[in-house]
């Protein structure tokens, strides 16, 4: 673990003392210590975060998928433990068109649902899913409404720009 001209919270050193072997660097978000790994070393975090008892992050709070353009697709997850008070961010980059991730829905109850919309929105493909159908969107619909790109983003961007107030006078 890394991070430049930053102070980490005393957590940051408990992860990489409990989890030596595996890379990732980490840093602070205004919320949250933040972990980033690559996808090949997704599973193995997570196993350790979740396993290990000094850390026990035994819940997924959140899973979240950002669009960064030309430098492909990451996940965000956010998990805590109940047992020791604490909140983890960990970070996967995914180059552009290369967007599969194991899946931590063997881990993650919650991350059943959470992945499926990840996929959905955004296109990510999580190996091993034990129910990869859409969620929201109609079954055999191959968009992914949340991407940059998507046909209807420039249309919706304009409609977001108006002159006077927002919304309708009652």
């Amino acid at each position: 673990m890394t991070a430049e001209n930053v102070t980490l919270p005393p957590l940051a050193g408990a992860i990489k003392k409990a989890l030596p072997k595996v890379p990732c660097a980490a840093s602070l978000t205004k919320t949250d210590l933040d972990l980033r790994v690559a996808p090949a070393d997704l599973l193995a975090l997570v196993q350790g975060l979740k396993d290990h008892p000094d850390l026990g992050f035994d819940y997924l709070r959140n899973v979240t998928g950002l669009d960064m353009q030309e430098n492909g697709l990451e996940l965000k997850y956010h998990f805590y433990s109940f047992k020791h008070g604490h909140t983890v961010q960990v970070t996967v980059a995914t180059p552009p068109g290369e967007s599969h991730l194991p899946t931590l829905a063997g881990l993650y109850a919650a991350a059943d649902w959470h992945e499926r919309e990840a996929a959905e929105m955004f296109g990510f493909v999580f190996d091993g899913h034990p129910d990869p159908r859409n969620l929201l969107l109609e079954e055999d619909l191959r968009i992914h409404p949340l991407l940059k790109a998507h046909p209807l983003q420039p249309v919706e961007i304009v409609q977001g720009i108006e002159d006077g107030r927002a919304g309708f006078e009652f």
